[in-house]
């Protein structure tokens, strides 16, 4: 095998790299947009049950952060 074809056979799994590359990307972007379409309509259309989805689930998360928190400050005085 001489090295002119070996460089053309590379730059052929390049080129293919490239476009399962940009097929991926674009498939990825697809559903990202359909799901950020699909939360938009949901939003709209229940948007009170939106607002106390979302006031509950930053008071569970902020409980578990003032937990964590909590833990470490006494951790630290009992090492001290």
């Amino acid at each position: 095998m001489d090295l002119e074809q070996l460089l053309e056979d590379i730059r052929v799994v390049v080129r293919d790299g490239q476009q399962l590359l940009k097929h991926g990307v674009s498939g990825v972007k697809e559903r990202a947009l359909i799901g950020a379409k699909t939360t938009n309509r949901a939003v709209r259309e229940n948007p009170y049950q939106t607002i106390g989805l979302v006031f509950a689930v930053g008071l569970v998360l902020g409980m578990i952060g003032y937990g964590i928190l909590s833990r470490s400050e006494e951790e630290e005085q009992d090492m001290e």
